[in-house]
């Protein structure tokens, strides 16, 4: 990654009782306005490691390392403390909008007390007419209609973006996105995660993005950071890590590196995954370690130096998903 690292993760390690490790040190960088993509399966210890970078691992757990973000030690900090660095210097994108959307409560009153909550606006009035703006950033085409809806009247993808524009009231520096879109079909999906890109572009704010999906972690590019049983297994640019289905090696839809990529500073690779991330229904990519086009390439014969080598296809626990699709620009 380039530039000045707003987060900085060290050797983080979470351990919950019992001696059970999600997370072994783990270390991250994440420039200002850049985008980290925390790739994984289920288990992996990604959504451990964004709630610990908003504090709120449980305290059952303990807690080693570091974790800084634009220089500021955040382990250790207090509640009261916390009040002040969520939703003002980090905002949060759940999964599930319902888990920061009131249901009793319009989606413009709820933006209304962000504001208020956070100085960002002296009055009602001021803060009322701050609310559309912030709703027609996050991509609703009837800001006011919005304002004045419960979260049930909206669909899943407007509810999602009426989340996002509550993580966007208070300005933060880092936005922390996990797993955003499993509930969306294939079109909103792709319409939530260019939003995502295009509000990161506009407003310079840098994008931890939480994901199972190699086609989410393919739109949003950056910088790739693959999880496995609580290490960071390999880290780099995205199209060098993800590889899509039409340049893999033929007939291998779950092709395994031949070694995990170092991770910065871990010390060595981690264990290797049991199998290869999949995407959700809309896409598969293939996980290279950096630098490995070139043999893909040689593998599947259009490496003018080599011959084409056979890749007997396994056959799938499951249906094969489709292909990543081309990025395309949505309106």
């Amino acid at each position: 990654m380039s530039g000045s690292s707003l987060l900085t993760v060290e050797g983080l390690t979470v351990e919950h009782p019992g001696g059970v490790r999600a997370l072994d040190g783990v270390d991250l960088r994440l420039a200002a306005g850049a985008a980290l993509v925390l790739l994984g399966e289920s288990g992996s210890g990604k959504t451990t490691l964004a709630r610990a970078v908003l504090g709120l691992t449980p305290r059952t757990g303990t807690v080693r390392g570091s974790i800084r973000l634009d220089g500021t030690e955040l382990l250790g900090r207090t509640e009261r403390d916390w009040t002040r660095i969520r939703g003002r210097r980090i905002g949060y994108v759940p999964q599930d909008p319902s888990a920061t959307l009131d249901p009793l409560r319009r989606i413009g009153a709820q933006l209304v007390e962000v504001l208020r909550v956070h100085g960002l606006a002296g009055t009602r009035r001021a803060a009322r007419a701050a609310a559309l703006p912030l709703l027609a950033a996050a991509g609703l085409p009837d800001p006011e209609r919005a304002a004045h809806a419960h979260p049930h009247e909206l669909s899943g993808g407007l509810r999602q973006r009426a989340a996002l524009a509550l993580a966007m009231a208070g300005g933060p520096e880092l936005l922390i996105a996990d797993e955003p879109t499993t509930a969306l079909d294939t079109l909103v999906r792709a319409r939530v995660l260019d939003l995502f890109t295009a509000l990161r572009t506009e407003r310079g704010l840098a994008l931890l993005l939480v994901t199972h999906d190699l086609a989410a972690a393919a739109r949003i590019g950056g910088t790739v950071a693959v999880l496995a049983h609580g290490r960071l297994t390999a880290t780099g640019p995205a199209e060098e890590l993800l590889v899509p289905e039409s340049s893999s090696p033929a007939g291998a839809p779950g092709l395994r590196p031949e070694s995990p990529a170092r991770g910065p500073g871990n010390g060595g690779p981690g264990p290797r995954p049991e199998s290869p991330a999949r995407g959700s229904g809309n896409g598969e990519s293939v996980l290279l370690p950096v630098g490995a086009r070139r043999k893909a390439r040689a593998a599947s014969g259009r490496d003018g130096n080599s011959e084409p080598t056979p890749h007997p296809a396994p056959e799938p626990p499951h249906p094969a998903p489709l292909a990543v699709p081309p990025r395309e620009s949505s309106r």
